[in-house]
């Protein structure tokens, strides 16, 4: 049979394929379009071969399958774009242009059958096309516009989600954000050691304010290690991670810790141990992130050499107070000021300095007041503070009329202006915070008082 015989019965093939489609016998219509497709591949008709391509995936769109229709649909477009005769015209409304644009359409209308990429790929396409052609081609972009438009507003979405999510088991940060958009609690896991003690701890759980778990506590090499577990909120790992300030929630951390040992330290009494946060350190802190996995937000260094100490003036001003031969009670008093500041137990570092300088004023007046009116102070019972300063002040001054002690000492009286400030604030439980500022500011500035009336009365 010659060519053109074949290509003639391929075409009444497809005539019948198009009529059986038009009664809505897809599998009948299948069949013809198939025998037709053949021949005409056989003959190199490229046009024909395209749209029997075609025609099958729309049999298979009428009957639900447009994962079938799909590879139809693009070896009909590629044979139409590889043999694409239409001139170079942009505007052209060629029957190939408009018959590639048709091919475009079909593809695009797949929707869940295609991936991302390809309808995007597909779309771009035909609009390129359609914009080209314009008229009814333009208008019925137009319409697969919005479904482009919701596409990429879905693709930027899933692009954000992909790359939270990636952010949250990887970096503290995103984590948190993480944790903060769904609404998850923050779930802190810090590690941490205790020196001077080796003690094995099964697992606890106890309420302090939150739920906290204790993982266990095991020995080591003249310390021990343990984990504890326990809810913060938002701005609490927010500010550690910002170092904004002070972090509160290591001061946190530290309260549930002492709590859980001093327990401890009340059932064992031969432990002997309490804790205090020069015994106590900081191994590393994880956030759980959204996926229940642990991201770590802090890990101690390596520990650094001992550096060899120094002494400071104000430490070798009380080294030689604390040398000198009697009335031991206000040094004393300087050492647990000292110490207490050490301890970050600001307000306690302000009453022993005050109670020192108290103590020093005491002995300094039964020393060096004149006769007459060290008479008159030794006649008093039990002097409070107030009138241990009136009797120093008479003593430096000649009179008691001013209030303050920058009057009567300088620089050094101004600070114990505010060091007695300070004090009447925590005495009198006033709402004035008291900081590391604040004690600091109190042991230096006793120290010196003493220092200089030491000095200039001979004690």
């Amino acid at each position: 049979m010659d060519a053109s015989r074949s290509l003639n019965i391929a075409r009444r093939r497809f005539q019948n394929g198009n009529y059986m489609l038009s009664l809505k016998k897809f599998p009948a219509a299948r069949k013809e379009f198939e025998v037709a497709l053949s021949i005409f591949e056989k003959g190199d008709a490229y046009r024909e071969t395209a749209e029997a391509l075609n025609n099958i995936g729309i049999t298979y769109v009428k009957e639900g399958e447009p994962e079938e229709a799909k590879g139809y649909f693009e070896r009909s477009y590629e044979l139409k774009k590889v043999h694409d005769e239409a001139c170079d015209s942009p505007g052209s409304k060629s029957p190939v242009r408009e018959s590639l644009f048709n091919s475009l359409y079909n593809i695009v209308g797949l929707g869940d059958a295609l991936t991302p990429e390809e309808f995007e790929k597909y779309f771009l396409e035909m609009k390129a096309l359609g914009d080209s052609l314009g008229g009814e081609h333009a208008g019925i972009v137009a319409k697969e516009q919005q479904a482009y438009d919701r596409f990429v507003e879905a693709k930027e979405a899933e692009r954000k989600r992909q790359e939270e999510e990636a952010l949250a088991r990887t970096t503290p940060a995103g984590a948190l954000a993480h944790l903060e958009r769904l609404g998850k609690p923050c779930v802190i896991g810090l590690r941490f050691a205790l020196q001077g003690i080796t003690v094995t701890v099964p697992e606890f759980s106890y309420d302090d304010g939150v739920r906290v778990r204790l993982s266990g506590i095991t020995p080591g090499d003249g310390m021990s290690a343990g984990e504890i577990e326990f809810r913060v909120d938002y701005d609490s790992v927010r500010e550690f991670l910002e170092k904004t300030e002070e972090p509160a929630l290591l001061e946190e951390a530290f309260e549930h810790v002492k709590k859980f040992m001093e327990a401890v330290a009340l059932v064992r009494e031969d432990i002997d141990f309490c804790v205090g946060k020069r015994g106590y350190s900081v191994l590393s802190i994880t956030l759980k992130n959204a996926f229940g996995d642990p991201v770590e937000i802090y890990h101690a260094d390596a520990a650094a050499p001992v550096a060899a100490a120094a002494l400071t003036g104000e430490d070798a001003m009380l080294v030689g107070m604390m040398l000198s031969a009697k009335h031991g009670l206000y040094k004393m008093l300087l050492l647990n000021a000292k110490r207490s500041m050490a301890e970050e137990n600001h307000s306690l570092c302000i009453v022993d300095a005050v109670a020192s300088f108290e103590a020093f004023m005491d002995l300094l007046l039964k020393k060096a007041l004149p006769e007459a009116e060290k008479k008159d102070y030794l006649s008093m019972e039990n002097p409070c503070l107030r009138e241990r300063l009136r009797f120093m002040k008479r003593l430096i001054g000649g009179t008691d009329a001013s209030d303050s002690l920058e009057h009567y000492m300088g620089d050094v009286g101004r600070d114990m202006d505010d060091v007695l400030a300070y004090y009447d604030s925590i005495m009198g439980n006033d709402e004035h915070t008291i900081g590391a500022y604040e004690s600091r500011k109190a042991l230096v500035a006793v120290s010196r008082a003493i220092y200089n009336l030491k000095a200039l009365y001979d004690i």
